[in-house]
């Protein structure tokens, strides 16, 4: 099979595509390459700010907060190891173990770079032991979602391997990307977007059998570049590509049709044949990480994948003129739109933009980027400082500046008028994304009010879900744990919520975004392996 597959991802034997020559990605959108003065100027673009304040009050600060921070993380790995050790997740709850992601063991594979960043060597150690134990070619009997398996395994992965050199994770990573790759068997090669490991057979996680979405054929770009490298076989990096190969000849924009507008892509395809189907754009769950990767691979390839950059910059200018809008309070808010109007509802997923928007100002030299960034920075952020928690809601709307608030319901108008939005969906399951795009500010500016801002979230979190089991979510995040607890802590509040409170109070240098780039999970992979268009050296 693996064999076989390589044949159909170099030579096409499966589908024809009249964008064959972008197969690798080097070639833009109009047809050619980066130019190398391109290159060698984005290569010395400095990320991030060199404006730390160093007075030695600021660093016993930080010094305390990341030691309060990685107090509670040993904390919640303890009762992990105690409780569930090599499970998927631990309920914080019930001190249940949980298997959610075949039985792999999620939180321990995604939570190995944190531990590491961490500085607990004794329990990487351990770690780094229960996972060379793994074997993926057996499951719990349910099919893999090939996405998730993607970004906490194999991204967590390549990421262990890159900061401690150890082989065994490069190795459990290609055995599993092997596994994978077979999804991308179809007669697209757009994957699957279930699984199943032991029959070898694909399927939907709800809907028609075919049906995948964006962000679910989009987020294997970044780690399976990487792992081409590492590996040294191109066989990876064409299956990721071959997607958006697909996504380019196969739909066309087109007024009035569901994809209507240049780089603002509906969310449901149809893998047999490469169309889409259906839902509107937006920057939200099931869209939100292909957005994400065009420009973090382009970053992480050196800058040479100039079709990454070429559909990021057609992306943001759909993205600014559909998806973004004012509200009635006078932030800058992220919908579901395209040039059949807007809704004005979002979820805390598009809150990952502003940071990611901030990131590619800085690689590209944009101001006007930034100040965009800081603008959608600024409601994100509101979602979770309005409230009495200092948490915020997992869906939320609002109501366009000049808006007609008629169609509202009255409880929506008073959240509106009393917090800027309402909230559609109260509560939180301890999700990264606002902290996230806060810690990319941090790091760009050198600003302390936003390690601050860091801070009085993380101050609502202990407040309110510290349980013996680690951390458990909030059904409301208006009446915090008064109104409730939810048994749930998935495997990101170890790679990537605890990861990006820890680095906000470290010194900058660790872990610096002019080094590493972050995939969607949370996991840095190197900016230093060189890249020139091929994996042979």
């Amino acid at each position: 099979m693996r064999q076989l597959l390589s044949a159909f991802l170099i030579l096409g034997a499966c589908v024809q595509l009249s964008t064959a020559k972008h197969i690798d990605g080097m070639v833009g959108l109009k047809g050619h390459l980066a130019k190398q003065r391109d290159v060698d100027h984005f290569l010395k673009t400095q990320v991030q700010s060199t404006n730390f304040t160093t007075s030695d009050a600021i660093k016993k600060i930080r010094a305390n907060r990341a030691a309060d921070i990685k107090e509670n993380f040993q904390r919640a790995w303890q009762a992990y190891k105690k409780y569930a050790f090599g499970s998927d997740e631990i309920n914080p709850l019930t001190l249940e173990a949980v298997t959610t992601r075949n039985g792999w063991g999620a939180t321990l594979v995604d939570s190995l770079d944190t531990i590491h960043i961490m500085g607990m060597d004794d329990e990487f150690k351990e770690a780094t032991e229960k996972v060379r134990q793994i074997n993926f070619d057996k499951n719990d009997g349910e099919p893999s979602k090939v996405f998730e398996t993607n970004i906490r395994y194999i991204g967590g992965l390549l990421s262990a391997y890159e900061l401690s050199n150890d082989k065994v994770f490069l190795k459990q990573a290609t055995a599993l990307a092997d596994i994978m790759l077979e999804a991308f068997d179809t007669p697209t090669g757009i994957p699957w977007q279930m699984w199943d490991v032991q029959t070898g057979t694909g399927s939907s996680e709800a809907g028609p059998a075919t049906l995948n979405n964006l962000a679910e054929i989009g987020t294997y770009q970044l780690e399976f570049f990487r792992l081409s490298q590492l590996t040294k076989d191109p066989v990876y990096h064409k299956a990721a590509q071959r997607v958006y190969d697909v996504i380019l000849d196969r739909n066309v924009p087109k007024k009035g049709s569901i994809y209507s507008v240049p780089g603002l892509y509906p969310i449901f395809i149809d893998i047999k044949s490469g169309k889409f189907l259906s839902g509107k754009p937006n920057l939200g769950g099931g869209s939100d990480s292909f957005y994400e990767y065009l420009i973090k691979t382009w970053a992480l390839s050196g800058f040479k994948l100039q079709r990454s950059l070429d559909m990021w910059k057609e992306s943001v200018k759909g993205i600014k003129k559909y998806i973004v809008s004012r509200g009635s309070d006078k932030r800058m808010y992220m919908g579901i739109g395209d040039d059949d109007g807007l809704d004005s509802i979002s979820d805390t997923f598009t809150c990952f933009f502003p940071g990611t928007l901030a990131l590619a100002s800085r690689l590209l030299n944009d101001n006007d980027m930034m100040d965009l960034a800081h603008e959608l920075l600024l409601s994100s952020y509101n979602t979770f400082a309005r409230m009495p928690t200092h948490i915020g809601p997992e869906n939320f709307g609002f109501l366009p500046d000049g808006d007609d608030d008629s169609d509202l319901l009255e409880t929506q108008r008073g959240e509106i008028k009393k917090y800027g939005f309402y909230l559609d969906r109260p509560y939180y399951l301890m999700r990264p994304e606002v902290i996230e795009s806060i810690f990319y500010f941090y790091r760009i500016t050198g600003d302390e009010k936003y390690a601050d801002w860091i801070w009085e979230i993380w101050q609502g979190i202990k407040a309110n879900c510290v349980v013996e089991g680690g951390f458990a979510g909030l059904r409301d995040v208006r009446l915090g744990r008064a109104g409730g607890l939810i048994g749930k802590q998935e495997s990101f509040v170890f790679a990537e919520t605890f990861k990006y409170l820890y680095l906000a109070f470290t010194e900058p240098d660790v872990i610096s975004l002019d080094e590493y780039v972050f995939s969607t999970e949370g996991h840095p992979l190197k900016r230093s392996f060189s890249f020139n268009g091929t994996f042979s050296g």
